[in-house]
């Protein structure tokens, strides 16, 4: 009961736009308006990231689809833990759970709530910004083309998986490039990233929560992303 009272407390929900939902309209600005109509409109974004019904305003459908991101295989994976494929340097995603071969490559929509906060995207981390994770939804094939691991650690930049198939299997949705100006572009992402993040969920905010010192007298775990705010 202790751990379901102190997980209530991380709730994060206050970001800009549920300010503007209960009526607090200038709580966005004009161009995180103009990128939340591209988002649930022409760019087709909210079609998956969807906020109705049982997506309980979540920004996710919770279904699994093939999004064609870039496979990466590290050098020396967990021994207990094989990647799948004939080179081992692929990740056939739900069908490991289902034994569907349809479920090839697919996983979960993720929620966008907080998500500017997160240190990588996508299922494998394969993307370090997140304007990249979003041009690959814009361009699926072409963000494939051009994918390069260079940003990531140095035991992820050696092995990358076959694209072909990716390409093959890839959701309809993002089958075809969505056509953006720069400025569109950046609209989306000023929604995405400031428009649905709570400032409380920020990792500066968040270290206050780690206590110094617990009863046990065990040693207090410290955690990476905090250490980076000291």
């Amino acid at each position: 009961r202790a751990i379901a009272e102190f997980t209530f407390t991380l709730v994060r929900a206050d970001a800009p736009i549920d300010r503007y939902a209960r009526g607090e309209l200038d709580a966005l600005t004009r161009r995180q308006k103009q990128g939340g109509v591209l988002f649930f409109g022409r760019a087709m974004c909210g079609e998956c990231h969807i906020v109705k019904g049982f997506a309980n305003e979540m920004f996710s459908d919770f279904e699994s689809h093939v999004l064609g991101v870039p496979q990466i295989a590290p050098l020396q994976g967990n021994v207990n833990v094989a990647l799948d494929g004939p080179g081992a340097d692929e990740d056939f995603g739900l069908e490991r759970v289902t034994g569907d071969r349809l479920d090839r490559y697919k996983f979960r929509t993720s929620p966008l709530r907080n998500v500017a906060l997160q240190p990588q995207f996508m299922h494998n981390g394969a993307y370090v910004c997140l304007d990249r994770a979003i041009r690959h939804h814009l361009d699926a094939v072409g963000s494939l083309e051009r994918y390069t691991p260079d940003a990531l650690d140095t035991d992820l930049q050696a092995r990358r998986g076959p694209d072909g198939p990716l390409i093959d299997a890839l959701h309809d949705l993002i089958r075809e490039p969505v056509s953006l100006t720069q400025q569109e572009f950046e609209q989306i992402l000023d929604f995405v990233a400031n428009a649905l993040t709570d400032p409380d969920a920020a990792p500066d905010r968040l270290m206050g929560l780690v206590p110094g010192s617990v009863p046990s007298g065990l040693p207090v775990h410290e955690f990476e992303t905090c250490l980076l705010y000291t």
